[in-house]
């Protein structure tokens, strides 16, 4: 494992997801072996923050959406078992639900939403 990652390699990880190239698995894979350990999606705007020991990179923003001010766990929920939607309509579709922010916790291989009112659903990724 690398301690530390570079803007270039950073990047070409986050290319190669975004293309459709590597899998979900492999691209925490991928930021794992390079020292990435979490990161933090802001729901309103897409932008993601990845954190590691030496090491932040945050993302462009990508979309502009509303948060529901109410937090609906059972949408939340339906959302999150559409984990395979495109990422800016999974976006939209926890927005609606009241999802503020989502954190992945790659060694726990745990993601962990959070709403409206700082409730959360901790979901175990299935990979």
């Amino acid at each position: 494992m690398k301690d530390k990652i570079t803007e270039s390699e950073f990047q070409e990880i986050i290319r190669k997801r975004s293309n459709g190239e590597i899998t979900f698995s492999q691209f925490l894979e991928e930021l794992s072996q390079r020292g990435i350990n979490e990161y933090e999606i802001e729901v309103a705007t897409g932008q993601a923050t990845y954190k590691g020991v030496h090491s932040e990179f945050k993302t462009d923003s990508q979309v502009s959406l509303v948060i529901s001010d109410k937090f609906n766990r059972n949408k939340v929920l339906e959302a999150i078992s559409n984990i395979s939607l495109p990422f800016l309509a999974f976006l939209k579709e926890i927005a609606e639900a009241g999802i503020v922010t989502y954190r992945v916790d790659i060694p726990e291989k745990k993601v962990t939403y959070i709403g409206i009112g700082e409730e959360s659903i901790e979901e175990q990724l299935k990979i």
